[in-house]
């Protein structure tokens, strides 16, 4: 030890060092803990997310051919009945689509709206307010 040091400067040192490897070592286990949760909730999600992948996939290729016939009669309706040319019962025809793609995609925007790992984000939010709460009594 150096003369030049004073007296309990090197207990202060190992202080400090003990506690920022304690404060490490507790926010790595944290960290490990909140992503083992969010391990098994995505191994819950997962086959979930699969299926429902599948689903959607069957439904947008079936719904698209059933556009595409639909689109055909509401042209050959509009041109027969309205005695218009083609290219116009063209124009109103997408117009009619478009249209309803955007009612569709509004309605669905709506519907769909739920949060993945909703525990992990229940935990997330617990913490936050557990230390904001902490912060506020220190101050």
């Amino acid at each position: 030890m150096s003369s030049d040091a004073p007296v309990g400067a090197e207990s202060e040192r190992s202080s400090t060092a003990d506690s920022v490897k304690y404060w490490v070592a507790t926010f790595l286990r944290y960290l490990e803990l909140r992503l083992q949760l969010l391990g098994l909730e995505a191994k819950e999600a997962g086959l979930h997310l699969l299926i429902i992948g599948l689903l959607v996939t069957g439904v947008l290729v079936l719904f698209a051919g059933f556009l595409v016939m639909f689109a055909v009669f509401l042209l050959f309706l509009i041109v027969t009945l309205l005695h218009w040319e083609w290219g116009w019962g063209a124009l109103l025809c997408a117009g009619i689509l478009l249209a309803g793609s955007l009612v569709a995609a509004i309605i669905l925007r709506y519907r769909v709206i739920r949060p993945m790992f909703r525990m992990t984000l229940d935990e997330l939010q617990k913490d936050r307010e557990w230390l904001r709460s902490t912060t506020r009594n220190v101050e």
